[in-house]
């Protein structure tokens, strides 16, 4: 097969939330005859909701920098996340006004400038563009899977397949049906998923999530392309755990029935119970996925398997938080992981409740207790999934004056103190530097 090089702009999501989805991209590009190539230096396309809040020269400009940095590499871009696209193609348009480019490449650097011609190409229009060739590399056909598909609302303003309608959109449903799956019809389809007002307004985003549970319970999946919307569909609030669907990223579909190897589809990132989707599909492969490897390089399986529960009734933070909304159990972390469900726990915020004073250590019969499990999950937390905001600044203090609090001058002063004195960052700096540097 004659493969052409197109660059493909993976944005933030993909980029670190999703790095697993974005190889099961590549595998279906190649599939097809497209071998994805890199943009160096491309950054936020910038978010659609957020960073444009701070006006439109702001937004146009960044665009524009990526825009012009992805020429370097072709004169058109493939774009898998339905923010970016929205955002770049946007900003394409505006673009081709040419007063207003030159505005905006006077805030660029000079060799850097956007010349106003490119073709931007959302994922799905270039797949549903290769149906006939996807369907000529089905090695397992999806037949009897029921999907849900969900659009999402960047991917339909505009279009992202320009001969779907934004009322009756048909791509994914298309290329869902290639593979041998039945898109179903539900009310709701077009409906937001509340990803993007879940900062500003949590109980509206809840109740978007609500009815797209809802509507989508017949299916076998929700299947989408969007990276936050399928985060969104993933990250299910516990009270609503119980109508949850299993979301498959519509990347994971396509390479499961192109013959994707079974150990390259992470099930187990997941936060969601896939299990119904993989029985469904007859996935009962032993072999061992990434997060089952994770609990045995740093587990006793033994002993997780054999915890008598005594260090959960006394834990302190199980007795403050008994009679709350939101009770402590870490028998609960330990049950996870003995499901093999090491992804879910890492990005919960259930591994960050334990106070690490060590009281289930003394109380253990056995002298274990659950602090070190819980410290060794907050270490692979920031190595492997996400490091909490206030870790990140913590570490940015310490980095840069030796402490790990702000400092609070005007009390001292009060009490006719002098400034706290002062540590040697640069040292401190340099020894963590050799530590990330000898971890990697």
């Amino acid at each position: 097969m004659r493969y052409r090089e197109v660059p493909v702009f993976w944005g933030c999501m993909f980029t670190h939330n999703f790095p697993h989805l974005m190889e099961n991209i590549r595998f279906v590009l190649e599939k097809v005859g497209i071998k994805p190539i890199e943009i160096e230096g491309a950054g936020c396309c910038p978010d659609p909701v957020y960073i444009q809040a701070y006006g439109g020269d702001t937004s146009l400009a960044l665009s524009a920098r990526n825009l012009a940095l992805t020429k370097k590499k072709g004169d058109e871009v493939i774009v898998p996340c339905n923010g970016c696209y929205n955002v770049l193609e946007e900003a394409r348009k505006k673009l081709k006004d040419p007063n207003l480019r030159k505005r905006i490449n006077e805030i660029l650097p000079d060799d850097l400038q956007y010349d106003g011609n490119i073709k931007i190409k959302h994922i799905n229009e270039v797949l549903y563009d290769e149906i006939p060739t996807i369907k000529s590399k089905i090695e397992r056909p999806l037949d009897g899977l029921k999907v849900a598909v969900h659009y999402g609302c960047h991917s339909l303003y505009p279009p992202s397949v320009y001969s779907d309608t934004e009322k009756i959109p048909v791509s994914m449903d298309k290329i869902v049906e290639a593979l041998g799956a039945e898109s179903i019809e539900y009310e709701g389809k077009l409906d937001c998923c509340g990803v993007s007002v879940i900062a500003f307004d949590p109980e509206e985003a809840y109740e978007l999530l609500k009815n797209k549970l809802t509507n989508a319970k017949d299916a076998d999946c929700i299947v989408t392309m969007c990276p936050g919307c399928f985060f969104r569909f993933d990250m299910v609030p516990e009270d609503l755990k119980d109508r949850s669907v299993p979301v498959i990223h519509l990347s994971e579909l396509l390479a499961l029935a192109m013959g994707i190897p079974e150990e390259k589809l992470l099930w187990d990132t997941h936060s969601t119970d896939v299990t119904p989707f993989l029985e469904k599909m007859d996935i009962t492969s032993k072999k061992k996925y990434a997060g089952e490897e994770l609990i045995d390089k740093y587990f006793d399986r033994e002993l997780l398997q054999n915890h008598c529960e005594a260090c959960s009734k006394e834990c302190t933070a199980v007795i403050i938080n008994r009679d709350t909304k939101e009770p402590f159990d870490p028998m609960e972390v330990v049950e996870k992981l003995n499901e093999g469900k090491i992804y879910e726990v890492l990005r919960s915020k259930e591994i960050w409740r334990c106070l690490q004073c060590g009281k289930c250590e003394i109380r253990c019969p056995h002298n274990a207790g659950l602090k070190e499990m819980f410290s060794t999950l907050r270490e692979l937390s920031i190595k492997e999934v996400k490091t909490p905001r206030i870790m990140e600044d913590k570490m940015k203090i310490l980095k840069e004056t030796g402490y790990s609090v702000p400092a609070r001058r005007g009390i001292r002063r009060k009490l006719g103190m002098d400034l706290a004195p002062e540590v040697d960052s640069k040292e401190i700096d340099e020894i963590l530097r050799k530590l990330e540097k000898k971890k990697k």
